[in-house]
């Protein structure tokens, strides 16, 4: 927003008032504990995060962002969220529209990549390879049909 000052009158002062009264005592910061461990401990040493696979997709090794903590003999703790646990939901929720809103513009601009190749004479067999649709599925689609998208 912008601010509008009003116009004074030429030999007018603006009243300006200054708290010059300091506070009895200074405010308390919340200072961290540097001596405390970054990490859980197990063993008598910190254990380690580690990258937690992603059961849903054999493709994808690890899912990045989540980790747990693992110790050198084995034991493995789950990395709790720090903060609100309702944050972590939302967070993943908005991760999930963004992600979906990726996934529209990519299939989008797959739908007229195949359909501007098409129009500029691509052959069909070259065309269903290099888009990864059968014969059959890529006459659907030049058809009109928006099925596999």
């Amino acid at each position: 927003m912008t601010a509008v000052l009003e116009p004074q009158a030429a030999g007018h002062s603006i009243p300006v008032t200054i708290d010059t009264e300091t506070p009895a005592r200074p405010a308390e910061s919340v200072a961290l504990d540097i001596t405390a461990p970054a990490a859980p401990m197990h063993c008598g040493v910190e254990m380690t995060a580690s990258p937690v696979p992603i059961a849903s997709l054999g493709w994808a090794p690890l899912e990045l962002g989540s980790s747990e903590w693992s110790c050198a003999c084995g034991h493995r703790l789950d990395s709790e969220p720090a903060g609100d646990p309702l944050e972590a939901v939302r967070l993943a929720s908005a991760r999930v529209e963004s992600i979906q809103w990726e996934l529209d513009a990519a299939q989008e601009g797959f739908a007229n990549a195949v359909r501007g190749a098409s129009r500029l004479g691509a052959a069909p067999d070259a065309l269903s390879d290099a888009a990864g649709l059968t014969q059959m599925e890529l006459r659907e689609f030049l058809a009109g049909s928006d099925r596999l998208l």
